[in-house]
This record gives C-alpha cells, structure tokens and sequence, in this order.
C-alpha cells in the first residue's frame, strides 16, 4: 500500500491538537498549540494554531504533506466559508476538510452511524444528537448568546458571585477569597483588573475551582453548577425531542470537554437527575476517545481506510 499521512486536527478557544499518521509504518504524531476559534482568537491566531499544530506533527513524521487533513474546528458552522479561504493554500494536504469541532466528539463518541446525544462542556457548550448520520444541535451559538454551562460562563458567574459577596449585595461565598488565590490577585480591585485584561479561555480555568467548591459544600458554588446542569439538561431534552425520542426510550448520553474532567461528578449527578425527570432509561457514557481522535477518524473515513484498533489507542494516549 502506498504511505500517506492522514491528518486531524481538533481546535477551540483554548487549543488546538493534530494527530499525524503514516500508513505504511502506523507511526502517530502528534502536536499541541493555541486556541483556533475564529470568532474568539480571530483569522490571524487560528491560521497560526493550525499551521502550528499540523505542521508540528508532520514533521515528527518526517513528512511535508498530508493526503487528507480534517480540521475540526470550534466556530466553523458559523464561519466555515471564511476558515476555507483562510486555509486554502496554507494547509499541505491533498484534501481539507473543514468540520467544526462538534463532528470531531461526534465521531469519537459514537460514530456517525449510531445513535446518541452528545453534551459538551468545554470553554462553550452545545449538544448534539445523532441518529441515522442526521445531526441534531441545541446551543453552539457563542458566548454572547448562549453557552450556558461551559467554562467561561460558569467562571463569570462564579467572579459574578465573588463580587456581589464582597460588596455584600449577594450571600457570601469561599468563590471570593478562591477567585483572589487563582487569579493571583491581592485584593478584589486588583482582580478585576486582571480578569478585565485576560483572554475568555484563561477565565475559563477557573471553572475547575469552581466545581471543587462545589463538591466541598459552599452553596453558592452549588447553585452555579446546578444552573449549569440545568442549562446543558434543557438542551439534551431539546435535541432528544427532535430525534422524535420518547420517555420510554433509552437515552445514551456521552459528556465531553473539560467541565466534566477534574470533578466530574456533581455536574453529571445533576443532570442525570434532570433528565430522569423526563426519561427512566439513561446510561452517561464516557467517550471512546478524545475529540482528537474524532477529528483523525473523519480523516480516515474520507480517504476511504480503517486504521486498526492499536493506532486509535495510540494517537489517544497521545491527544
């Protein structure tokens, strides 16, 4: 068989990563860089993330080309025309393919033949129903519109909190002295301004002190994350009515992003109780693989090639 080099490659607001394989050794590469969401980070910085993190994995691969790339990208079923024209002649690959990053969990979840909804909570949020290769979306739509019970929102909230609590317009919460410690931030003035300076995906982070909070019992941070479950919930609700789902109906729901990595648990304890509200049949699954993974399989697919079990395994050891 001739070698080629398939390439994915899955990118957000907060970074981006490409997994490289060579077909005639099975060789995996892989390489990490910045955030590549363009309507976030802007042209400029996703072309750089993406020329940085393909490039970076074709080179450990000794290679200078690719016979397909698939690049998975967060904000490209907005802005999927302007990413074309940004990569066209600046990507080495016979075929681009440009997907959001969306069809990358999709299809590391669960394939795109089977049925499933998707929640993912990274820096943003949005689910995703599969069923039939059709595709069902609820939320996606960015910061300003939506987005509830993703990173970014949760952390605004919870600064949200912190300064009412410390101003005494709100009950108090740890959310204040934790957010000061996080931020690095000797006093409340200080730490707004250095939230007012950073980047979405660097207030992002703080969602994880948020969830400890959470779990260690200040209701405040309870009720952030429980306003989190709901949100994410109502759009897995949405999404599954219309797949046509009924009550009696098994739910397979994957959980996908950052939100659910660190502690996991109360935010899918409280939406596994949201939707037995509305359905008795629900199993929470976890990914098969990273979303990275998801990106490189699209690839495989398009060039028409099945890469065995041990190459998956090893590209998500990698991601």
């Amino acid at each position: 068989m001739k070698s080629i080099v398939i390439a994915g490659v899955d990118g957000g607001a907060s970074s981006t990563r490409c997994l490289a394989v060579e077909t005639s050794s099975w060789r995996v590469a892989a390489c990490k860089s910045g955030p590549s969401n363009i309507l976030s980070a802007g042209p400029e910085t996703t072309l750089l993330s993406v020329e940085e993190a393909f490039n970076g994995a074709l080179r450990k691969l000794g290679c200078d080309e690719a016979e397909v790339a698939a690049l998975c990208l967060s904000g490209a079923w907005t802005a999927g025309r302007r990413l074309e024209k940004l990569f066209k002649g600046k990507i080495r690959a016979a075929k681009i393919l440009v997907k959001s990053d969306v069809d990358a969990a999709a299809a590391a979840c669960l394939g795109l033949d089977e049925q499933g909804i998707i929640v993912i909570a990274g820096t943003g949020s949005v689910v995703l129903g599969v069923s039939g290769g059709s595709f069902f979306r609820a939320g996606g739509w960015g910061h300003v519109f939506n987005d509830e019970g993703g990173a970014y929102s949760v952390s605004i909230e919870a600064l949200r909190a912190a300064f009412q609590s410390y101003d005494g317009r709100g009950s108090r919460t740890s959310l204040e002295e934790e957010a000061k410690k996080f931020f690095k931030a000797r006093s409340m003035e200080e730490l707004a301004r250095r939230v007012h300076e950073m980047r979405k995906e660097h207030i992002a982070l703080f969602a994880k002190k948020v969830k400890a909070e959470a779990e260690n019992g200040d209701m405040v941070a309870r009720r952030i994350i429980e306003d989190a479950a709901k949100s994410l919930s109502r759009g897995v609700l949405a999404v599954a009515g219309k797949m046509k789902l009924t009550r009696g109906d098994e739910l397979n729901i994957y959980l996908v992003g950052g939100m659910f990595n660190g502690h996991p648990d109360i935010l899918a304890r409280r939406i596994r109780k949201h939707l037995s509200l509305e359905y008795g049949k629900i199993k929470v699954r976890r990914p098969a693989y990273p979303p990275a993974v998801g990106a490189l399989l699209i690839a495989f697919r398009e060039a028409g090639l099945n890469p065995p079990t041990r190459v998956l395994k090893k590209a998500a050891s990698m991601a």
